[in-house]
């Protein structure tokens, strides 16, 4: 699940909304044996590149954009050996991949959500192409002893120490993520069988070397002579202040150290970006500076900064682009403050995502400040108001930030400016603002952006300057004032800006002449958060301190100005003061919060001179948490017996899903606000194959009314069995799990953000799957409970002497069993070592031998590969099925030797019939099917409830059947997988891993209707890859497709992927798409390649080797144009197609817009397994248009045949038949292959002219 943790009340938030959605793979499926090291993945489709994300955990992520009309897909590739669940939440628009075995750790605050948020991570650059090595912060004690830790870790590297919080910035090598991440969680080495995740549920157990957290180092952006005036700052250098003496940090993108500006203002700089100097590339740091101190000396002292004469140091912590990472800005902060002893620093930047105040940045804030005095002056962000309010990010969230929001010249608030509450406390953020739109400043002069001294810019990242120059001035004023002091002195004589709410503009907008000027400041702000229940405890007291920083007394009128707040809200212990000259004076603003209405209020206490002018003022508030009651939750197992475990809950009116751990004990109670919620829980119970197995229950209650106290029971023992009947014999070898709940909308579908959405992929460690029944559907909203199932022919079956095992699962890194059924013997071998197998007679027998810690799986596999084992049959010594890696320790190998587990119950009882039969054999009767020969792809949807019955009961007549044949070059692996798409997610699909499959025919069986949308694909790693469209199927249908064989030439899909747009033309060319008619596909090499032209008469618009083609600003008129792709093979590869050339002719223009109406050919013959068809066989063309469905749509087709690879060419006498032309070949006895040459013509104009060179064989 997705978790963001709500650290101001102690718990983990869990995200639900949808946006980008997913596909799921999981590894080569459970009882088939990885032939080889992890696969990589497939060709790319020309939908767009692929993106890899490798997982702290070690575990990949692949991001595959759609293609022939599908949505974009995610597969996750598990790390070797790992066997637990995945589970994918989206929220907003980004999704999370989360392993089972990080979940603990993620929901206990100990591991950054972040981590897992496959959207950003890919957004910010950090998938695997950009960055090989994952930035990371460690936190948990002394920062040099953590850097230290680190670099024991596997492929990781101390980058910095980070002493303000307790930490240390690494990069972690990802190729190596998952023997490190091992490292962290098993004492400091690969689990050798079952994983770390196999354990029940329970707290997360402490990571190695003394780390307490892992951080994602997240990227940081740069948030962007009248505004000066705007602030009274001309008022201030009258009287002869202008910051001089004063030493000022600026941490940003770097500066123009040589602009006239700024060259005698700098007095130090230093670059926290690695490989990038000082100067400034990008111009965002060059012009903040210039708005704290610049001189105006590029304009004649016109364009002046704030401060002109402070002493500027500058700290370089956001790259070229105007992207840092945490670590980058942190090592800034702790330079600037303790060894520049700036007074004041500015960071015109920082976080997209908001912050409660407790993450790093915002932690190394606090701390510097309390520490060295330094006041850090923080822009708000740019994320304007939002969906909801709680825009403000890190580390502006900082308690001791001084928090700028961005006003135009008339103090209006600009729409970009960020807002509060801040998050977890409803905190008043931003603290006041300044000017923000259209701020003229100086222009860094390595940048090609503008031209002259100066440019214009708008943002936060403009108006935080201002008030850092402000708070130069004071300091210069008042040089022993601290942090704090500046801060309350900026608020209270802010100008105030009654038409904005405290949440907006803060106290007002900066006055620096008001400040500078004053000699009576306040408290800037006061506020209290009250828990529910909040209004019995009587008046709630705040403190407001009125300072006098001059020689006589001054006497205050007092009084509170409601703002947005009912009158009499807010009471004073005092309506006058008297500040003493050179002290302070304190007040009490009262509230008593009995009859207020639940939620936030503010207002002003104003403080008036005896002349009525108002002197200083503070903003005042106080929010009500709603009330609440008692949700108990109870979780039992299979046998009724209380367990721990997690829950997730998720409310109609909370922005996300919320994780809770459930004790020992089974009883949880919450106090949570008035709502409707859904609870759910993945547990881990017993499996069906005895005490040591291990299954996984989903427990749910999809609607709980909170009105009054409740109570929800999460009872195992009353789930149902999510199986599969099949007509064949079969075994589940996948399985998904989703749910779908909307508090909104009683049909399900993609457009609900709200909406919680998880879907769990089983790992390989569950035997069964299981489904607590929840009763009577919801009545709020809409609620789906979906199970997606791929069973197969069993892979493998095992029994001996009247005993069945029928829970053997074969293991990663080891060789495939043949095809068929043996029996050979049975012997015992101990853990498994050398010694064990010596003692041990082995040869042409199946060795058993128990999983142990003391030999690590590939010694094991090792060691009966050289005592000559005809089978290695491991028995796990844990919980669970085992799942483990027993090919080369590096992952880089499988081994040539079948490795097999089996549960502890059942292996156990195994090796005791072995031990009893003395000197009698037992055979073990073997039967494996590692590539199926039929396959059931199933999804069911249960609307409202989780019914009793969750079994599928798979009726071959309302199913569809297809007929596959594969093929694949010689020595070459072809993969397979079937994507569905459910209709209430947004934009992705859902699939299983790629499957390995063997040349020839299967059967599968799909679920039929308009409810299951299917799109299948099938690659060859290093040479091909294709897919189909998304095809709804009718009950009884059958159908035959053919994969990965020939006729590969270009060949387009429709929807969105060709499109004449006004004056743009977006095209997708799938250079290289298979047999299958309505296939599209692409290379998966350099070595093919496609070269595409677009041409508008005689004029070449654009040459490309890019699968994309884009051209803009063509004209709107309707005119000809042609498009030209030439591919060239690769015959180490294949034979085939080892030259095309593609010329479709079509008109295009504005008045065209839409789908281009591309003509398309299909090819089909009869071929053998090698592609190769008879000589007298026959060959048919089947043309369409992309746009239409019509088989009319072609008036005409003609077809050349070529025995000599295009020498000569002979015309073919055609035969059409519902939109398809056949000719029979004549092949002479000397020709090896048929190349084609075909042309065909639109009825609406247009047409195509294909030529395939050896398009196949002869036999």
């Amino acid at each position: 699940m997705f978790f963001s943790t709500a650290r101001r009340t102690g718990l983990a938030a869990l995200g639900t909304t949808s946006a980008v959605l997913i596909t799921l793979l999981s590894p080569a499926s459970a009882g088939a044996a990885a032939s080889a090291a992890p696969p990589e993945g497939p060709a790319a489709p020309a939908g767009g590149p692929v993106r890899t994300v490798t997982l702290v955990t070690g575990d990949k992520v692949v991001v595959t954009p759609g293609t022939a009309g599908g949505r974009d897909t995610i597969g996750v590739e598990r790390r070797p050996g790992a066997s637990g669940s995945v589970r994918i939440v989206t929220e907003g628009g980004d999704t999370y991949v989360y392993p089972d075995d990080a979940l603990a750790y993620v929901a206990a605050d100990r591991l950054d959500k972040r981590l897992f948020n496959v959207t950003a991570l890919i957004a910010q650059g950090y998938d695997d192409a950009h960055a090989p090595r994952l930035p990371l912060i460690i936190t948990g004690g002394n920062s040099a002893a953590l850097r230290r830790g680190a670099a024991t870790l596997p492929g990781a590297e101390a980058r910095r120490e980070l002493p303000s919080v307790d930490g240390a910035a690494v990069a972690a090598e990802r190729s190596q993520a998952a023997d490190a991440w091992a490292a962290l969680t098993a004492g400091g080495t690969r689990p050798s069988g079952q994983d770390t995740e196999s354990r029940r549920a329970a707290a997360a157990p402490p990571f190695s070397g003394g780390i307490d957290k892992i951080w994602l180092d997240g990227r940081t952006k740069a948030a962007l002579a009248d505004t000066t005036a705007q602030i009274g700052a001309p008022q201030v250098w009258e009287s002869g202040d202008t910051g001089a003496g004063v030493k000022v940090a600026v941490l940003d993108t770097g500066v123009d150290p040589g602009h006239p500006d700024l060259k005698d203002r700098i007095v130090g700089t230093r670059s926290f970006v690695p490989d990038q100097d000082v100067p400034d590339r990008s111009g965002h740091g060059t012009h903040v500076s210039s708005t704290v101190a610049g001189t105006g000396a590029a304009s004649d002292g016109k364009e002046k900064g704030v401060a002109p004469g402070a002493d500027l140091v500058v700290g370089k912590v956001l790259g070229n682009r105007g992207e840092g990472q945490e670590s980058w800005v942190i090592g800034g902060m702790e330079w600037a403050a303790r060894t520049e002893h700036a007074k004041v620093v500015n960071m015109s930047l920082g976080s997209a995502e908001p912050s409660d105040g407790t993450d790093l940045m915002s932690r190394s804030l606090n701390a510097l400040s309390a520490e060295t005095g330094t006041l850090f002056v923080v822009s708000a962000g740019n994320s304007g108001r939002g969906a909801t309010p709680y825009t403000v990010g890190s580390p502006a969230a900082a308690d001791a930030a001084l928090t700028v929001g961005a006003v135009g010249a008339s103090d209006d608030l600009a729409n970009f400016s960020s807002v509060g509450p801040r998050v977890g406390d409803e905190g008043l953020k931003p603290d006041l603002t300044a000017p923000g739109v259209d701020v003229l400043a100086a222009r860094s002069q390595y940048t090609d952006q503008g031209e002259g001294a100066y440019t214009t810019m708008s943002g936060t990242s403009m108006a935080a300057p201002h008030v850092t120059g402000a708070a130069v001035l004071l300091a210069q004023r008042h040089p022993d004032w601290p942090a704090g002091r500046l801060k309350d002195a900026l608020m209270s004589t802010s100008r105030p800006t009654p038409y904005l709410t405290a949440y907006q503009g803060g106290s007002g907008r900066v006055d620096v002449a008001a400040a500078v000027r004053a000699r009576v400041t306040a408290t800037g702000s006061a506020f209290r958060f009250l828990p529910w229940p909040n209004g019995s405890s009587g008046p709630v007291r705040q403190e407001v301190t009125y300072t006098n920083s001059g020689d006589e007394p001054v006497a205050l009128r007092l009084a509170v100005e409601a703002g947005a707040s009912d009158a009499g809200v807010f009471t004073l212990s005092a309506d006058q003061v008297t500040v003493p000259a050179r002290g302070s004076t304190a007040v009490e603003v009262a509230t008593d919060p009995a009859g207020l209405a639940r939620g936030n209020h503010t207002a002003q206490v104003v403080a008036r001179d005896a002349d009525g002018a108002v002197v200083a003022h503070t903003v005042t508030g106080v929010g009500l948490e709603p009330e609440r009651y008692d949700l108990g939750i109870s979780m039992k197992d299979r046998a009724g017996r209380p367990m721990g475990g997690w829950i997730h809950l998720k409310g109609a009116l909370s922005r996300s899903t919320t994780a809770y751990e459930i004790p020992a004990s089974g009883e949880l109670t919450l106090r949570l606000p008035t709502d409707t919620y859904t609870v759910v829980s993945y547990a881990d119970v017993q499996g069906t194959h005895g005490p040591d197995s291990r299954g996984i229950a989903l427990l749910s209650a999809p609607e709980v009314d909170l009105t009054a106290d409740r109570r929800v029971d999460l009872d195992a023992s009353k789930a149902h069995q999510v199986r599969a009947v099949t007509p064949k014999p079969s075994t589940l070898v996948n399985t998904r799990l989703d749910f779908f709940r909307s508090f909104t909308s009683t049909r399900p579908g993609p457009d609900d953000y709200g909406a919680m959405r998880e879907n769990v992929v089983v790992g390989r460690g569950y035997d069964s799957i299981w489904a607590q029944p929840t009763g009577a559907k919801v009545r709020h909203g809409s609620f789906v409970f979906a199970t997606r199932l791929r069973a197969q022919q069993t892979p493998l079956d095992l029994s001996y002497d009247g005993a069945t095992i029928d829970d053997a699962l074969a293991q990663e890194g080891s060789a495939a069993l043949p095809d068929g059924t043996s029996s050979p013997d049975a012997v015992f071998a101990g853990a498994g070592s050398p010694e064990d197998f010596a003692k041990a007679a082995v040869r042409g027998k199946v060795a058993v031998v128990r999983h142990s810690a003391e030999v690590a799986p590939s010694a094991q596999a090792s060691a009966a590969k050289a005592a000559g084992a005809r089978l290695l049959l491991v028995v796990n010594d844990g919980v669970g099925r085992l799942a483990a890696w027993y090919g080369e320790p590096d992952y880089s190998a499988a081994i040539d030797v079948p490795v097999v587990s089996v549960g502890k119950d059942e292996g156990e009882a195994l090796i005791a019939r072995i031990a009893a039969a003395r000197e009698h054999r037992v055979r073990l009767r073997v039967a494996a099917h590692p590539s199926p020969s039929y396959v059931y792809d199933l999804v069911k949807y249960h609307a409202g409830a989780v019914p009793k019955d969750v079994a599928y009961h798979a009726d071959p007549d309302r199913l569809a059947r297809i007929d596959l044949d594969f093929a694949q070059p010689q020595g070459k692996q072809a993969m397979e997988r079937r994507t569905d798409y459910p209709a209430y997610e947004w934009s992705t699909g859902y699939s299983f891993g790629l499957e390995p499959m063997a040349p020839g025919r299967r059967t599968d069986w799909v679920t039929a209707g308009e409810d299951a949308t299917w799109q299948q694909t099938a690659s060859v790693t290093g040479w091909v890859g294709a897919t189909n469209s998304p095809t709804s199927y009718r009950q009884g249908s059958v159908q035959r497709e053919r994969w990965l064989g020939p006729v590969l030439r270009p060949r387009m899909s429709g929807g969105d992927s060709q499109v004449r747009d006004d004056t743009s033309l977006s095209l997708v060319v799938n250079g290289w798409s298979d047999s299958g008619a309505p296939h599209t596909g692409s290379a998966g090499t350099d070595t093919m390649t496609t070269r595409t032209s677009l041409l508008q008469g005689g004029t070449t618009l654009l040459t490309t080797d890019s699968a994309y083609v884009n051209a803009f600003d063509l004209p709107a008129e309707s005119l000809p144009y042609r498009l030209v792709v030439d591919t060239a093979g690769d015959p180490a590869l294949s034979p085939y197609s080892s030259r095309t050339r593609t010329e479709w002719d079509f008109v295009s223009g504005k008045a065209q817009s839409g789908t281009v109406p591309l003509v398309q050919l299909d090819y089909g013959t009869d071929l053998d397994a090698a592609g190769r068809a008879h000589r007298a066989g026959e060959v048919s063309v089947t043309p369409s248009v992309l746009g239409t469905s019509a088989r009319d749509a072609v008036s005409s087709v003609r077809l050349e045949v070529s025995y000599d690879g295009g020498a000569s060419w002979h015309r073919q006498d055609l035969r059409e038949r519902q939109g398809t032309w056949r000719t029979t070949l004549h092949a002479p006895s000397s020709a090896a292959f048929v190349s084609l040459r075909t042309t065909a013509t639109a009825r609406t104009g247009g047409s195509v002219a294909q030529t395939v060179i050896r398009a196949f064989g002869l036999r």
